[in-house]
């Protein structure tokens, strides 16, 4: 064999041995589905009961044209909905999953801000713009299902009726 013919195989023995390494890093700091689910799962829950709490009887004081009282219950919930969706953004996606991922907080973000606006419309005591805003978190919110039904998400998956 000669010395050409050595090198080569070293060459190639050492770049398949850093492939190897490096894809066994990414599947390490990757997590599956199943982890990433539970991960989120773990992380939602807590802000789902906090969003409940803090919108407890918004409907009723919307009826009842308490619309500051009702405001700052939505505003609430907007800051614990934000939060949520920041901390859950953080976390590593599935690599095969990212595009669904990826458009899944993309209305997860535009959720963020129609509660947002729904809150501040309330505040300024325009119902019709509230009424608008709060179709469209309710809207952007099946759309965020739609994208990911297939994850099983309990917590992080939306539901109008914690709202009310």
């Amino acid at each position: 064999m000669r010395a050409y013919e050595r090198k080569l195989r070293a060459v190639c023995a050492t770049v398949l041995a850093m492939a190897l390494l490096g894809a066994s890093a990414v599947a390490a700091v990757a997590p599956e589905r199943a982890e990433y689910v539970d991960t989120l799962e773990s992380i939602c829950k807590p802000g789902v009961e906090a969003t409940q709490k803090a919108v407890r009887g918004v409907r009723s004081d919307i009826q009842a044209e308490r619309l500051a009282v009702a405001a700052g219950k939505l505003g609430r919930a907007a800051r614990i909905f934000d939060g949520t969706v920041h901390r859950i953004s953080a976390i590593a996606r599935p690599p095969q999953d990212a595009k669904h991922l990826a458009k899944w907080f993309h209305y997860l973000k535009l959720q963020e801000s129609y509660l947002g606006r729904a809150a501040a419309a309330l505040r300024a005591q325009r119902i019709p713009r509230y009424q608008h805003n709060a179709v469209l978190f309710v809207h952007n919110g099946n759309l965020a299902n739609d994208v990911v039904i297939a994850y099983g998400f309990n917590y992080c998956r939306f539901k109008f009726s914690r709202f009310e």
